[in-house]
């Protein structure tokens, strides 16, 4: 219930951007599991705490704002983040149709650490999207946090992810998604001064609507 609530409140607030201004607008909004493994991953598993979603808008095939929740199950991770909020605003920098562009952005990050807490901090991101056959298109994005403060015995914590697949439209209004998602944490141990890299990586499968 709290996962839907939040999406449903996403979906809103991006939807009302935009109402005033003029221009077509474009959305997708759905849900996904990350079938994630990592660098201290015990056992692969999906479940209800596995499942985030996704909410996204363009305006006039230019300007857009995606906000997206990836989660992962406490229970099998010990610490690489469990959970990760990204709300972003792009622009097309090329746009020969409406699924085949590059884009750049800027966007902000919250990770959360279990117990632990969360952390978060601004990023930049490039996204790249190439239609095949109308139906069904390939996706690549990535994005880099260089700086999201300290979190108990990490300093100067860092994140980069990096996400590619594909999306299928099988039928109007309705997508059907497969990716591959890694995102790697870097940070300093304030007692060790050594550096450390925390990965979690994983398959992606879900689906929405989109208009």
């Amino acid at each position: 219930m709290r996962l839907a609530a939040r999406l449903v409140l996403i979906a809103g607030l991006l939807s009302a951007l935009p109402a005033y201004a003029l221009g077509p607008v474009d959305g997708e909004a759905g849900v996904f599991t990350w079938v994630v493994d990592t660098d201290d991953y015990t056992d692969p598993s999906v479940d209800t705490a596995s499942i985030g979603g996704y909410a996204e808008l363009w305006l006039d095939q230019r300007w857009g704002l995606r906000a997206a929740l990836y989660r992962v199950n406490e229970d099998v991770v010990s610490m690489a983040p469990d959970e990760q909020t990204l709300v972003d605003l792009k622009y097309r920098l090329a746009s020969l149709t409406d699924n085949t562009f590059v884009a750049l952005g800027l966007g902000w990050e919250q990770d959360r650490f279990g117990a632990e807490g969360d952390t978060s901090g601004a990023r930049v991101l490039a996204e790249g999207r190439v239609g095949v056959l109308g139906a069904l298109y390939l996706y690549g994005e990535a994005g880099w946090a260089p700086q999201m403060g300290d979190l108990g015995l990490r300093q100067d914590l860092s994140s980069i992810s990096v996400e590619t697949g594909l999306v299928l439209d099988p039928l109007p209004f309705v997508s059907l998604r497969a990716g591959w998602r890694y995102h790697i944490t870097d940070y300093t141990g304030s007692i060790t001064g050594t550096s450390t890299r925390e990965a979690s990586y994983g398959l992606i499968i879900g689906g929405g609507i989109h208009w």
